[in-house]
Order: structure tokens, then C-alpha cells, then sequence
């Protein structure tokens, strides 16, 4: 196709054209008036010249004339040529907008019918013709082998996001008897269904198979854009108590939880169903500040009654966070939670707790370098019929990045015994990564502890664990 030229360009080439074919017209016309206006001067002046020069001026006249007649011919000629190329570019231009306008209609609604009426329009253009046909109009019914597109396929947009966890170890004690010791076992293996049901709320599931039998680790809707900065959650969550408790098993940055929460809260740590209610005020303590009140059903049994929502379990969790630098940030909170302890709920549990996180990950180097320091202090305060008593916990963790890799880390927990005054128990677990992937992860651990939680025995082991994930959602520990 020619390149296209502006009607603008065109018209004023053949302008161009015209103006310099007539001042050189005009040019030689007027050469030739003066020779011929200085013929009788030079025959009055020059009588005895004689009709040599007369002869001379008159041949030279005759050449003027034949040079005025080619450049006229020559230059009839090119104008000849640029109507023509005229003619040309007026074509392409239909051609075009015949081509724009069928594009237009094709991605408004794309089918077999558009095309053919797209290429009727550039024929039509080409043979420099309008449309005339009412039958190959746009609106005009489509003809009976009209084929559409199956969009079944996007219905798989309102499926939810779907993801399944396998979290595997083998565990090897210095001693027998123990089932869950010296031999291989499936820690966690879970399945999540989380999904935005509209632009105001969002869902999930979380279900997990855990010693032999499944169970419903979360299921919940949120609603996280309501005024005020206003956040609202209805169904069964883990709560806000401190920070690793949100977790699930196979996001904790160890094998096994800290000793500190087994001893309060039991293996499965605190979660329950009920309502919870967050709240995002401006920035008054740090860059960034978070509130969260929960009431749930009491269904733990360590730390309370077990009793159900007949004695509901309140907690409540405030966060601050600051940003240190662009590599760096602290964050800290406080986390209380209250529920009573026994079948006649005459006597309450109230446990506090503080829980500090430090990380540095350079941004340009966030792949091979990163340093995590996490920790938590635990007060419980227990009623009985004998009286109040006071319990302390903590543990501190620091997990190293060693490159893309390789990380190792290490734990340090300890922890008084709220059941048995006097006795404590503390321990410590260094422990190596490797991430093969962003979905599978391997992991070794040693642990030693001073007792059993259950028994008053020194306990040592050591863990090979396996993580791995497919879906959308990986080892989440948010």
C-alpha cells in the first residue's frame, strides 16, 4: 500500500506545482515580449546593421518559444502523474478507515459475520464504491452460519482459589514408648478455600487431616473495607493472640509451636467460633496500628472451661509497627485473653501477653540475605478454689538467611508450669531450611528440653521435616 499523505500535503504539492510552472511561464513570456519590444529600437538605432541581426533576434525568439512549449509538455506531464498519485491516496485512505471502523465493530463483538462484512467494506473501498446493499448492513439479522464463541471456560472465575498443604515429618527420641516420637508421620495436611465473594467481602476454609481424622481448622467471612476503618469476621478463626498463634502448623518457623504456648494454650494453641472485630485508626504509636477484639466459644480446654459460648472466651490484641529503615521494621503488641476455667464457671484464666518481631532484608539483595528475631512474654493468671496463681512463659527465635536457599535458625523456650507450682521446664532447638522451591520446603531440627510437659523427664530429638504446597497459597505466615 502507498504511504499515506495528509490531503493537506497533497493539495499543497500540486499548489507548489502550479505556482513554480507559472513563474517560469511568465519568465520566459516576459523575455520573450522584451526581445520582441527591442527588435524596432535596435532596427531604428542600427539602420546599417541589415536583416543579419534581425534574422539572429527572430532565431532566437523561435528557440524561446520551442523551450516554453517543452516545459509545458514536461511539466502537464508530472501534473498528470500527481493527479493520479492523488486519486491513489484518497483510495488507501477509504481502504484505511474501511479497515479502522470494521476493527472498531470486531472488538466490540468479534465473530465470523464481522469478518466477512469487513472484508466487503475494503472491496468496496478498493472498487471506490459506497455501500448499497442494505443486506451487508451491521445491524442487519446474521446469516445462518453465524458461529459463536464458547466462553464456558471463564465460568472457572467463580471458582474459588484452591490450595492443598502437606506438612510430613519423621521424629527420632532417646527414648520408646512416646506415639508421636520414632517414626514418620503427617504433621498437617490441609486444604484452603479462600475466594472475594464480592468487592466488600471475602471467603475461606481451611481443612485439615490431623491425627487420623479431619477437621475444620478455619471457615470464616471478612469484611475488611467497612467504614471508620471498621473490619468485621464471622464464623471459626484462630485468634489475634500474639503473633504465631494466627499461624498454621506448617507456616510456624519451627517444627513445633514454642513451649510457651503448649503449656498455656495446648497443641492446637487458641481458636474457636465467634466474632471478631478489627479497627485501623491513623498512626499514633509508630507507622502503623491495628486493634482487634474477638469473642469466641470457649472450646479450649488447657487454658479454660471448654464449655462452649455458654462462658465465651473476649480477646483482644492491639499491634504497633514502625518502619526502621528501607532494609528494616519493629513491630510490638499486646495481646490479653479472658474465659473461665472451670464447669461452674466460678473461677477465670486471664493470660497477657507481649510479642516483639525485628527483620532486616536488604531490598537488592532479599533473596540471598534476610535476618528474622522474633519473640514473646507470656503472664497467666489462673483462679481456683485455692486461690489466684501467676505463671510466666517466653521464648525468643532468630532465623538467619544464608543465601537462596539456606537458612538456620534458633530457638530458646522456657516457661513455668501453671498446673505444678514450682516446676518449669525450658529448652532449646537449632534448626536448618533448605527451600528447593517457593513450594517445597526441608527442614532439620534438634531439639532438647528439660522435661516432658507431661513428664518430669529431659526429652531429646531430632526432626526431618517436609513441606510442600500447590495452589495459590503457600507457607502463609501473615
Amino acid at each position: 500500500m502507498s504511504r499515506l499523505v495528509g490531503p493537506g500535503g497533497r493539495s499543497a504539492g500540486l499548489a507548489g506545482a502550479w505556482s513554480a510552472l507559472l513563474f517560469r511561464s511568465g519568465a520566459i513570456a516576459f523575455t520573450v515580449a522584451l526581445g520582441m519590444a527591442a527588435s524596432p529600437a535596435i532596427a531604428a538605432g542600427q539602420e546599417g546593421a541589415g536583416d543579419q541581426r534581425v534574422a539572429q533576434l527572430e532565431a532566437r525568439v523561435a528557440e524561446l518559444e520551442a523551450s516554453v512549449e517543452e516545459l509545458r509538455a514536461g511539466y502537464a506531464s508530472r501534473l498528470a502523474e500527481l493527479e493520479r498519485h492523488f486519486v491513489s491516496l484518497q483510495a488507501d485512505l477509504a481502504v484505511q478507515g474501511a479497515l479502522d471502523e470494521a476493527a472498531a465493530a470486531d472488538e466490540a463483538q468479534p465473530g465470523e459475520a464481522e469478518q466477512t462484512e469487513l472484508e466487503a467494506a475494503v472491496e468496496r473501498a478498493l472498487a471506490g464504491i459506497e455501500a448499497d446493499d442494505p443486506g451487508t448492513a451491521a445491524g442487519d439479522e446474521a446469516p445462518d452460519d453465524r458461529t459463536f464463541d464458547d466462553r464456558a471456560r471463564n465460568l472457572n472465575a467463580m471458582n474459588p482459589e484452591i490450595s492443598v498443604t502437606g506438612d510430613m515429618f519423621g521424629s527420632v527420641s532417646d527414648h520408646s514408648g512416646d506415639p508421636t516420637t520414632n517414626r514418620f508421620q503427617i504433621a498437617s495436611f490441609e486444604i484452603s478455600f479462600q475466594s472475594a465473594l464480592d468487592p466488600f467481602s471475602k471467603a475461606a476454609a481451611f481443612v485439615v487431616f490431623e491425627d487420623g481424622a479431619f477437621d475444620l481448622e478455619e471457615m470464616y467471612i471478612d469484611w475488611s473495607t467497612l467504614p471508620a476503618g471498621l473490619g468485621l469476621k464471622v464464623g471459626a478463626f484462630r485468634n489475634d493472640f500474639g503473633k504465631i498463634n494466627r499461624w498454621h502448623q506448617h507456616a510456624l518457623q519451627q517444627a513445633d509451636r514454642p513451649l510457651a504456648h503448649r503449656v498455656f494454650f495446648g497443641d492446637e494453641g487458641l481458636r474457636g467460633l465467634g466474632v471478631s472485630v478489627s479497627w485501623l485508626p491513623g498512626p499514633f504509636l509508630g507507622d502503623y496500628n491495628e486493634f482487634w477484639v474477638q469473642v469466641t466459644n470457649d472450646d479450649n480446654d488447657v487454658a479454660f472451661s471448654g464449655r462452649s459460648f455458654d462462658t465465651p472466651i473476649i480477646t483482644v490484641h492491639e499491634t504497633n509497627y514502625w518502619d526502621l529503615s528501607a532494609a528494616s521494621y519493629f513491630e510490638i503488641g499486646f495481646s490479653a485473653s479472658t474465659g473461665v476455667n472451670d464447669e461452674l464457671g466460678e473461677h477465670r484464666t486471664t493470660i497477657y501477653s507481649t510479642d516483639i518481631n525485628y527483620n532486616w532484608s536488604p531490598p537488592a539483595e532479599a533473596l540471598y540475605k534476610g535476618f528474622d528475631l522474633r519473640g514473646e512474654v507470656l503472664y497467666a493468671r489462673r483462679g481456683s478454689a485455692t486461690g489466684t496463681r501467676g505463671s510466666w512463659g517466653a521464648y525468643l527465635y532468630g532465623t538467619r538467611k544464608l543465601g537462596q536457599r539456606w537458612s538456620a535458625g534458633m530457638r530458646l523456650d522456657w516457661s513455668e508450669l501453671p498446673d505444678e507450682p514450682g516446676q518449669e521446664i525450658w529448652g532449646v532447638s537449632p534448626y536448618i531450611e533448605y527451600w528447593q522451591s517457593e513450594w517445597a520446603r526441608l527442614r532439620f531440627q534438634y531439639s532438647h528440653s528439660s522435661r516432658l510437659i507431661e513428664e518430669n523427664r529431659a526429652d531429646n530429638r531430632f526432626f526431618f521435616q517436609v513441606t510442600w504446597a500447590i495452589g495459590p497459597h503457600k507457607h502463609e505466615n501473615y
